[in-house]
């Protein structure tokens, strides 16, 4: 297949979170003999020399991006394009740049598959859906559904008007019609929209997340009797400073009152002074680094814990984890895609006293934790980026054919 991917960032081999998952789709659809095309904002100057992808793509097309759009600006697309403010700013927020770049590249060549990583990027599926010829399969892939995730931190009392949800959902979902197909990444997120909009029933289909298998290993010298608790996530992405003040308030009081030298370490990047005031002699809050470092991080931890309360979607951080043989506690959001793995290596809980038991005994018994390393790995192993991809171009290939089919 001749595809052309649309990303919200730059998936380069280093970054370390939801884009590093759009990376392994195109190496390993690149693998089984698909010619990929990737179009791509460019916010930086590591994005602009980065040619880790050049050995799986046919062609790489950068855009460089504005990462700060003037309200007035903002203001005046809302009323020529009639989208929301959520879809014009911000990371992959629209950009005629980009726009101009998306239509010459379907003047340059044909494609079998058009697929926009993020919702975000659906923008400009719909806006131009007839310059796309018609055999040509369009697909949005949902990393999470924005409406929803505003409607979580609505309810945790963020002032957002109701409106501007209502104006979100409007424009998503017809987004979501506009197009022939689109994938979720959990069955609970395919759920989630079908339930926002019947109409999409049989138009969603489930492609999970994958991880890294060879690269996130177990440690070779596995360690047991340190009692470390790791959380690791993009702090710019708000969900992850919540979920670190959910479980440092919730929580860690009782954990830290109960096992003696036990240690929490929050890693990711851009952490705000929000959670830095929350650093102590038992509690570790800083940038994380490489891809390498990042496995040492999980590689010093004991338990993996994940007390998630907003957005939708796949957690990477969670395969990440299992995959290196760390037992997990997590909310239900976190374990959206492996809830029913629960028991092998993971554990879930709906309330704080229930995370504070589970963690608390992971950590007085590092028998049990040996045991459940095998275990995780085990279940990691199941979510390797590469069956993640077989299943995407058996998604991909039913649809062009069933479309075939019917024009």
């Amino acid at each position: 297949m001749k595809i052309l991917i649309v990303s919200k960032l730059l998936p380069r081999a280093d970054i370390i979170g939801g884009p590093i998952l759009i990376y392994h789709r195109i190496k390993n659809l690149a693998r089984r003999g698909h010619e990929i095309t990737l179009l791509a904002p460019a916010y930086d100057e590591a994005d602009l020399q980065d040619t880790s992808l050049d050995p799986f793509c046919r062609k790489v097309v950068k855009v460089p991006a504005q990462k700060n759009k003037p309200p007035e600006l903002i203001a005046r697309w809302q009323r020529e394009l009639g989208r929301p403010a959520f879809f014009l700013q911000g990371d992959g927020g629209y950009s005629p740049a980009f726009e101009q770049a998306f239509l010459q590249l379907l003047t340059e060549d044909t494609y079998d598959v058009i697929l926009a990583e993020y919702s975000m990027m659906g923008q400009y599926l719909e806006a131009n859906r007839r310059h796309i010829p018609r055999h040509t399969l369009t697909a949005i892939s949902v990393h999470e559904c924005y409406t929803r995730a505003h409607e979580l931190r609505k309810a945790k009392g963020e002032p957002i008007p109701e409106e501007e949800i209502q104006a979100l959902r409007a424009y998503e979902f017809h987004m979501y019609r506009a197009v022939d197909l689109v994938l979720t990444l959990t069955p609970e997120d395919r759920d989630i929209l079908i339930a926002y909009e019947p109409r999409l029933r049989g138009r969603v289909r489930v492609v999970p997340h994958g991880v890294d298998t060879d690269f996130y290993v177990p440690p070779p010298r596995p360690r047991f009797g340190t009692r470390n608790l790791l959380y690791v996530g993009n702090f710019l992405h708000y969900p992850n400073v919540d979920a670190v003040q959910n479980f440092l308030e919730r929580c860690w009081p009782e954990i830290q009152a109960a096992v003696d030298g036990a240690m929490f370490y929050a890693i990711g990047h851009q952490p705000p002074e929000s959670l830095l005031r929350y650093r102590s002699d038992r509690v570790v809050i800083r940038p994380g680094g490489t891809h390498a470092d990042m496995v040492r991080e999980y590689w010093r931890a004991d338990v993996f814990v994940a007390p998630i309360e907003l957005g939708t979607g796949f957690r990477g951080k969670i395969l990440e984890a299992l995959a290196t043989g760390l037992p997990v506690v997590a909310s239900p959001l976190a374990l959206f895609g492996i809830d029913r793995h629960r028991g092998q290596g993971l554990f879930a809980f709906d309330r704080p006293g229930e995370c504070i038991a589970q963690v608390v005994h992971l950590l007085k018994a590092p028998a049990r934790r040996r045991a459940l390393s095998v275990a995780a790995r085990h279940l990691g192993m199941e979510y390797d980026h590469r069956n993640a991809a077989r299943k995407l171009e058996r998604v991909l290939r039913e649809e062009l054919q069933r479309r075939a089919q019917m024009l």
